[in-house]
């Protein structure tokens, strides 16, 4: 299975407000770029107010121009596993220019988010050594399509549904150990007729299947 290694990584990390549109929707206090070492995915409550940290992620894609039958992002946990709930999702994203060439900044903590497009299933458990989150159609047409794959990894249960859950859910991150993104090419086979039968008429060859077949009597 082929690896791409993330191009840029960075975290941001939201206001604290007590009104949870506004945590949600404001750009970060401050943002890390190129940030290495343990950070957090977070929707945090307390009596200070409500406050939001996000993971951005930049894959250049540009190598890889076939279908994808399958694809998911690897993400090493930090040092402790933090105690449901800690549920995460892939969202898409535009930050960091939309092509990696800018470093992140404060205004990309929200509106580079785009909630409409999950790019991953929910994750429902963390655990100190690798996390993988399989990616959706979406997420395998767009690294098909675009040069670039951005991506946001946010909390689940508030951030994503947009509901004040009250809990304080967050996971952690080592961003020492490299962030993958590794995909699997459908298969195309032989694509031609075979003693005048159209290929979508044709299962096997001699017993083999066309998707393991790249040529016919050494002709392809």
């Amino acid at each position: 299975m082929p690896t791409i290694n993330v191009n840029r990584q960075g975290v941001g990390s939201g206001i604290t407000n007590a009104t949870f549109a506004t945590a949600r929707s404001n750009a970060a206090f401050s943002v890390t770029d190129g940030i290495t070492g343990e950070s957090d995915v977070q929707y945090f409550t307390s009596g200070r107010g409500k406050r939001f940290k996000r993971v951005f992620l930049h894959f250049d894609t540009s190598s890889i121009t076939g279908t994808l039958s399958a694809a998911h992002i690897d993400v090493n946990g930090g040092g402790t596993s933090d105690p449901n709930p800690n549920d995460t999702i892939v969202i898409k994203s535009t930050a960091f220019g939309g092509d990696g060439g800018t470093a992140l900044a404060t205004s990309d903590h929200f509106s580079s988010l785009d909630y409409s497009t999950a790019y991953s299933s929910e994750l429902t458990t963390w655990s100190t050594g690798n996390n993988e989150y399989t990616l959706t159609a979406a997420a395998l047409a767009d690294i098909k399509n675009n040069d670039h794959f951005t991506v946001a990894i946010i909390n689940h249960d508030a951030d994503y549904a947009n509901t004040d859950t009250g809990n304080v859910d967050d996971i952690t991150i080592d961003f020492d150990v490299t962030i993958t993104l590794d995909y699997t090419l459908a298969a195309t086979g032989y694509g031609d007729e075979v003693i005048g039968v159209t290929p979508a008429r044709i299962a096997t060859v001699n017993g083999v299947a066309t998707a393991n077949i790249e040529t016919v009597i050494g002709v392809d």
